[in-house]
């Protein structure tokens, strides 16, 4: 498997490097935004068939994401920019048999609850300016999760959960606020390592 990342995106070069990739037999795994520019990384362990992406100026446009889910399409990745575009990635061949989300002015804490409560996880978030979306699945790989969100990095608390054995799985932030998501995942035999880099920057020479 092989990984290909690009950064410092503009909208209007990001279906090329996104087709480009697809053609290389590699699928967008995780994406972010940050001044308005993209960054996306692709790789080839997905274990997704397929996958379609969506620009637009609505943040989780609902009739589109109705669309894909009826051709067994599920929500893989999202993220959204300053200036209102969100891209929403969603792909084939992923273990999930039901997605629920939902776009709020605040972290939706309740929400989230009420959906564990549910037999759902958190697979993935993101947030365009100052709203959050937040996508839940059924038939994850999760078996616990837990959320830290703080005003500046939660350093201390992600440290607490890290020695109860969780890893972040997801993490998105407005401008006032970080969340992270924190699973442990059920088949887990190993401890999984996370490194955080934090820069104000794309971290290129650290990824490297």
């Amino acid at each position: 498997a092989f990984d290909i990342y690009h950064y410092n995106i503009a909208d209007s070069r990001l279906p090329h490097h996104i087709q480009n990739g697809y053609e290389d037999g590699v699928f967008i795994s995780c994406i972010a935004s940050s001044k308005n520019v993209w960054a996306l990384i692709m790789d080839a362990g997905t274990g997704f068939s397929s996958q379609v992406f969506d620009l637009s100026q609505n943040f989780l446009q609902k009739d589109w994401i109705m669309e894909q889910w009826e051709k067994n399409f599920y929500i893989t990745a999202i993220a959204g920019a300053t200036n209102g575009s969100s891209l929403v990635v969603m792909s084939k061949g992923t273990p999930y048999t039901q997605q629920s989300y939902k776009v709020s002015e605040s972290f939706p804490y309740k929400w989230i609850n009420k959906k564990w409560k549910e037999g759902f996880h958190v697979t993935c978030m993101g947030t365009a300016g100052n709203r959050w979306g937040v996508v839940t699945s059924r038939n994850t790989d999760y078996s616990y999760q837990v959320v830290e969100i703080d005003f500046v990095y939660p350093s201390e608390g992600i440290h607490q959960q890290y020695g109860a054995g969780y890893r972040i799985t997801s993490c998105a932030a407005t401008p006032d606020q970080a969340a992270f998501i924190m699973s442990i995942t059920k088949e887990s035999r190993t401890i999984p390592v996370d490194e955080t880099f934090l820069t104000s920057d794309f971290p290129s020479k650290a990824t490297k």
